[in-house]
């Protein structure tokens, strides 16, 4: 028997072979799409789960609430009592830290080099993560000060094919202007894409006195030991180690390690991480690819079945039996399915590259347990596809059967079936097309918004170490000397980048209590900053002619660097922001008015505002502009900013460089754009975007193969009735709107149901924007118009291949 059918099924898929090749194809091409974002989604959730202990890894993190609303959550936390957790927690096996207080410079001999995430961390490093070591002791490979850990990438990089373990090299830091020299202990493997915590350099405490200040703390529990446990007792913890005598309440919250990633979105996170929303979306849109795609092929499966009502009627004549009519419905879709599923595979796989560049993560394939999943989608799939085909064999009379009856009848209600899943198909299709649209505006509204400053044009020398920045006067002045350079400016945090330090602000005669000030971001800038961002002054202006260089003296025991700092003559620039936080509703009353800025132990003096500018976007659109005050404080500047008039850019950079590596020799040279770094704030967003689109135009495309073969196959079985039309008199354009009402009543149905459901997902996705677009219904009435565009091409097509017979023809049949 089982022969038996595999011939027939072969025997149809020949007498059928138009309709049949483009089923397998649209449910090919929709098992590759599920697959390629299956192994995305894959890949998104399984950040940090290669470490083996990642079940028993916490993350603590660091709340800070202060006046006036004044709410920061970091990702890092000061570890100057927190050293003392393990001791106190019970629960806590091992505390490590990850710090990276500032930028490494590693010199080779000539070579210099940038590590991208270079640490200091504590020894016990590999006893809590999988950080394999290739050569080298895990138990001692840290345990020394001045030795190092590096990834087997940057073991080829810094030393070619030569042995690395036991080799030297140097690095400096950006306030650390003399040489040390690091030996090189071990060698690790490069770690896997998915992790918020790429590392490439390790490098070893000093002494004690280096574990202290900020850094990325991770706490190992003990088995069986609960991280609620511990988070109860924490209260205490703060209370005994704090005297809470600044104002700020404090609070420590601890995150699994697995969780960072999708659910951590935090000040100063190592590396941008990801959404959990955009998993539900792709996983939706997957769901949904996958859908409409055994939707055609349960369609035009049910239609094949019914235009053989011959082959039905003669099994039932000769007395096959229920089962095994059952068995061979099943059995022919079944086989579809794994044959579409088989060239699925192949599918993806020829373009797994690709969608790996589309996708900007490095992906793997996943196997085993995926593959088991994939295989019982397509014998569920195919089972479902069978259900139709099985009641038409062995629910209806022979008469029936023989009347090629096109409606199932269950419990008195009637419903075309077909209908049914085709409006759901479009229904998908729109959601899908509806939300791309809504993401691309989005985007395009993120790169075209006004931020109230200029971006173009503007090289970028971010997070310079002290010995440059020493020097940054004559530097300025060679740059500006430079044919094509306009301005020079410098600033403490490049715009685009969040700015680390916020204080209480007081005005003199109004507050002098710190922990009732309103907290305020501190941007240090120099006279040109503000005119080279071309942001715009609503009162007042920068007094230049008070932001005079000069070389910072030596510190010592006779002079510190707060005493300093307190003691120089200081004006204040603020936004409108900050304005309205201080107190004052237009920008001429806060002129002249005296106020300072402190943070830590550092102090600055008293002295006037001297101008309010309009408020401009110093980092991403998902943020509110934050309060913002400016000062001149040579000392704390860390970057230079260049703005070149040239329309060849190049050839500046060249003779920047130039200087660059006269100047500071061991240093390497390295300049961003900032519109690049602009851009590069929603670079997460553009992939998604890129993605969602990729996904709608393939479930267009998919959705209008399984409607052409439809169509098709429905025209095929009313050859009759467009003939007698035709010789009636009816015209192409009649006998399309004759195929087409059906169809277009069917879209007008789906988009009732899709719209709303499109609607609350993209304003849930906006939710995500401090400042974003509003959701236009033109937006989903383009969606569709897509629709219909494709839908009445298709039934233009194949309404006109119909009728270009003669009519004659059909009517003999």
């Amino acid at each position: 028997m089982f022969s038996n059918n595999i011939k027939v099924i072969i025997r149809n898929f020949l007498r059928h072979k138009w309709y049949a090749g483009l089923n397998l194809l649209g449910l090919a091409t929709g098992f590759a799409a599920f697959i390629l974002i299956c192994i995305y989604l894959y890949h998104e959730t399984h950040f940090d789960n290669f470490h083996s202990h990642a079940d028993r890894i916490y993350r603590p993190t660091y709340i800070t609430k202060g006046a006036q609303g004044f709410n920061v959550h970091w990702a890092r936390i000061p570890v100057n009592y927190i050293n003392e957790l393990p001791e106190e927690m019970p629960e806590i096996q091992t505390l490590i830290r990850f710090q990276n207080q500032e930028r490494k410079y590693v010199r080779i001999g000539a070579k210099k080099f940038t590590p991208t995430h270079a640490y200091t961390t504590d020894p016990e490093v590999f006893e809590v993560f999988d950080f394999k070591l290739l050569a080298g002791d895990p138990v001692t490979a840290l345990a020394e000060p001045h030795t190092a850990v590096i990834s087997r990438e940057l073991a080829h990089r810094y030393f070619g094919h030569d042995r690395p373990i036991g080799r030297e090299f140097f690095i400096t830091g950006n306030f650390q202007a003399e040489e040390i020299a690091y030996q090189v202990t071990g060698v690790m493997e490069d770690l896997p894409s998915n992790t918020h915590l790429p590392v490439d350099m390790l490098l070893s405490f000093s002494g004690p006195d280096e574990r202290q200040g900020w850094a990325y703390v991770y706490t190992l529990l003990k088995e069986g030991a609960s991280i609620k446990s511990v988070e109860a007792k924490m209260p205490d913890f703060i209370a005994t180690h704090t005297d809470n005598t600044d104002g700020f309440q404090n609070a420590f919250e601890f995150q699994p390690l697995k969780g960072i990633h999708l659910h951590s979105d935090l000040a100063r996170e190592i590396i941008p991480n990801g959404n959990a929303l955009y998993i539900k979306i792709f996983g939706l849109a997957a769901f949904l690819i996958l859908a409409i795609a055994l939707i055609n092929f349960i369609n035009l499966n049910s239609a094949l079945s019914l235009g053989r009502s011959k082959e039905i009627g003669l099994r039932k004549v000769l007395g096959a039996e229920k089962k095994h009519n059952l068995f061979y419905a099943f059995s022919e879709s079944v086989t579809y399915t794994l044959l579409a599923l088989s060239a699925g595979v192949l599918i993806s796989y020829l373009l797994f590259p690709a969608f790996q560049q589309l996708s900007g993560a490095s992906l793997s394939l996943p196997l085993g347990y995926f593959a088991l999943f994939l295989l019982g989608v397509a014998v569920l799939g195919g089972l479902l596809a069978g259900i139709y085909p099985a009641l038409v064999m062995n629910t209806l009379h022979l008469p029936q059967i023989l009347q090629n009856g096109k409606t199932i009848r269950m419990g008195g209600y009637s419903f075309n079936v077909r209908r049914i899943l085709v409006g759901m198909q479009f229904a998908a299709s729109i959601v899908l097309i509806g939300s791309a649209l809504v993401g691309y505006r989005q985007i395009r509204y993120l790169e075209q918004k006004n931020l109230g400053l200029q971006k173009e044009q503007i090289i970028a020398l971010p997070a310079l170490p002290d010995a440059v920045t020493a020097q940054y006067n004559g530097f300025k002045e060679k740059i500006k000397a430079i044919d094509g350079v306009s301005r020079v400016a410098a600033c403490m945090q490049v715009p685009s980048e969040e700015i680390r330090d916020s204080g209480p602000v007081l005005v003199k005669g109004r507050n002098d209590d710190p922990k009732q000030a309103p907290m305020i971001d501190m941007q240090v800038i120099d006279a040109d900053f503000i005119d080279l961002m071309d942001i715009q002054f609503a009162a007042g202006h920068v007094a230049k002619h008070e932001m005079v260089w000069k070389p910072a003296p030596e510190f010592g025991p006779e002079l510190s660097p707060q005493d300093y700092l307190g003691g120089q003559p200081r004006t204040y620039v603020i936004n409108e922001t900050a304005m309205h936080q201080l107190g004052w509703d237009d920008p001429e009353q806060a002129i002249g008015q005296e106020i300072n800025w402190s943070v830590s132990n550092f102090v600055l003096a008293m002295g006037p505002i001297t101008g309010v500018v309009k408020d401009f976007h110093q980092e991403s659109l998902k943020n509110e502009i934050d309060p913002i005050v400016m000062t001149f404080e040579p000392i704390w500047l860390r970057s230079f900013l260049i703005q070149v008039n040239s329309s060849e850019v190049q050839p500046v950079i060249s003779q920047i460089q130039a200087i660059w590596d006269h100047s500071f020799t061991q240093y390497p040279f390295e300049y961003h754009f900032l519109d690049e770094l602009f851009d590069k704030l929603y670079r997460s967003e553009h992939r998604q975007i890129r993605l969602l689109a990729w996904l709608s135009m393939l479930s267009v495309i998919i959705a209008g193969i399984g409607l052409f073969s439809l169509v098709a196959y429905n025209l095929q079985t009313r050859l009759k009735e467009l003939a007698i039309r035709q010789v009636l008199g009816a015209k192409l354009p009649g006998l399309i709107q004759l195929v087409g009402k059906e169809y277009l009543w069917i879209v007008s149905i789906s988009a009732i149901i899709a719209v709303p459901v499109s609607y609350y997902g993209v304003k849930k996705w906006l939710q995500n924007f401090a400042y974003h677009i509003d959701v236009s219904m033109l937006t989903y009435g383009l969606s569709l118009l897509i629709i219909l565009l494709v839908l009445l091409l298709i039934i233009s097509v194949q309404t006109w291949w119909s009728s270009r017979m003669n009519p004659v023809e059909h009517l003999k049949e």
